[in-house]
């Protein structure tokens, strides 16, 4: 990156963090409107999933939740 250059910014989103927390929010460290993933200045690297996978995998996980507690009830006892 060259003296001049503003970097990224961008932070992982809550989800994504990992121990240690201080590492896991550091910000990207790439140029502002860089393409591909981000990077923080330690080089681990993190990308943007789009909004409309991870509402659907959430979806998808409470779904199996709730079907698992429906099928321990049907079976009389629960999980």
């Amino acid at each position: 990156m060259s003296a001049g250059a503003q970097p990224c910014g961008a932070r992982r989103a809550r989800w994504q963090e990992t121990p240690p927390l201080v590492v896991a929010r550091m910000p990207c460290a790439r140029p502002a409107g860089h393409g591909g993933p981000h990077e923080d200045a330690l080089g681990q690297e993190w990308t943007e999933l789009p909004q409309d996978l991870v509402d659907a995998v959430a979806v998808t996980c409470a779904v199996y939740q709730v079907r698992e507690a429906f099928a321990a009830e049907d079976e009389g006892a629960a999980r």
